[in-house]
């Protein structure tokens, strides 16, 4: 798996994507992500936490806590601030994938 230093490597944007489509609890993200990527990417509890506490702090998402099967489940939900971060990263990411891609495939 890529390290999170890596600049390619953005969990927050692929979390961010997948709650656009639908809010969903950390397991489901974990496992759609790793779903998504055919296994290249499977996130864990300790750095999914993290980046999702962050995303909270910087109001791009919030939580609401559900009783599921006398279990608690934390659904998270993606705020308008965190589209607007979320688009703003996705033109990011492109810009860098493409730079990448000069140097790679030598237009």
């Amino acid at each position: 798996m890529a390290k999170t230093s890596n600049y390619l490597f953005k969990l927050d944007l692929m979390i961010l994507s997948l709650l656009k489509e639908k809010d969903q609890y950390a397991y489901e993200l974990t496992k759609e992500i790793a779903e998504k990527s055919k296994g290249r990417i499977e996130p864990k509890n300790g750095t999914m936490y993290p980046i999702i506490y962050k995303l909270i702090e910087n109001g791009y998402i919030s939580s609401n806590t559900i009783i599921y099967h006398n279990k608690a489940r934390v659904y998270y939900h993606l705020e308008p601030a965190g589209k607007e971060y979320l688009d703003k990263i996705i033109v990011e990411f492109d810009e860098l994938v493409d730079c990448i891609n000069s140097f790679i495939h030598k237009d």
